[in-house]
């Protein structure tokens, strides 16, 4: 059976991202090595998909600058189609200033540029893209409005929708929560979404519940180096991360929400679907950048079969 079409609606930044001993205290000046990086949130989910097998498509927009150009590129090498993407004259592209730390910790500072003027319209144009019986991911770098036309449009187009709530704005609308599907908040997230404070899977469960009294199908909270705990209306359990050396924490979420996307448009499980956005997470954590760290299908396999060995031993 083949794959479920998959498109992605989110920001694209050049990150400028200075690797550091530790991360700097109020008023202290660091010493680092800078290296320039294709990121953002929505591109780096939908590399992460790519990676995995996967043509998806993606919606974001670029300044028509040399970032831009150079992003664009970055997202065709990597396997996304470029149909949907926006180049706008007279506007600059994206960024994020990333500081990382020896101990794979990070700072990060966005201008969002481009990305922050995508209206309802824009996204009205490019939900043409959207293929039947697609499953489409959205993140909150996206402005509102924008959001809540996109969420309105699932009853029409008929697709199943993912939503990262990172960063955590106020705005969307009690009918636009309705539609989620899946709800993928990390710790941080959860907690501002629900005043509860996420450490643990007993406290990810109380989280879990008032996220889905705002209306979702379910919700699927990332807790780091501890794993994942995934609750709806009649199933719940907590899944554990897969014990790695981290270096970059940078695109753990990203990559951990496109997996998991294209997971569901493998058409897995839900239980298998977060294993495996959970090892592929766990991968990127181990290599610096944030596209840049997204691992192969091959490479993930590799790592799963590696897991199960040590299981039966």
């Amino acid at each position: 059976m083949s794959p479920r079409p998959l498109m992605f609606f989110g920001t694209t930044n050049l990150d400028l991202c200075f690797n550091v001993e530790r991360l700097p205290a109020p008023g202290e000046s660091q010493m680092g090595s800078l290296k320039r990086n294709a990121g953002g949130k929505g591109a780096n989910q939908a590399v992460a998909a790519a990676r995995l097998g996967l043509q998806p498509s993606f919606y974001t927009r670029l300044g028509d600058d040399d970032a831009g150009r150079s992003l664009r590129q970055a997202l065709g090498e990597a396997g996304v189609r470029l149909d949907a993407i926006a180049v706008c004259p007279g506007e600059i592209s994206g960024s994020a200033l990333v500081l990382v730390g020896d101990d794979g910790s990070n700072m990060i500072v966005i201008d969002p540029g481009a990305n922050a003027n995508v209206t309802p319209s824009m996204v009205e144009k490019a939900a043409k893209f959207i293929e039947r019986d697609a499953i489409v991911v959205a993140e909150m770098g996206m402005p509102v409005p924008a959001l809540n036309h996109l969420f309105a449009m699932k009853s029409v187009k008929g697709f199943d929708l993912i939503f990262n709530p990172a960063p955590v704005r106020a705005g969307l609308s009690a009918a636009a929560w309705r539609s989620v599907d899946f709800v993928t908040p990390n710790q941080t997230e959860a907690f501002e979404l629900t005043g509860v404070e996420v450490h643990d899977f007993d406290s990810a469960a109380h989280a879990a519940g008032k996220l889905l009294d705002l209306g979702p199908r379910a919700a699927l909270i990332t807790l780091g180096a501890q794993g994942a705990y995934y609750a709806d209306a009649s199933a719940s359990f907590a899944l554990r991360a897969f014990p790695v050396k981290v270096v970059d924490t940078t695109a753990a979420g990203d990559a951990f929400n496109g997996a998991f996307a294209a997971s569901l448009a493998h058409r897995l499980p839900i239980r298998e679907a977060i294993k495996k956005a959970l090892a592929v997470a766990a991968l990127c954590v181990t290599r610096r950048g944030a596209q840049s760290s997204m691992p192969s299908g091959e490479a993930v396999d590799e790592f799963l079969n590696s897991q199960t060995i040590l299981e039966l031993e």
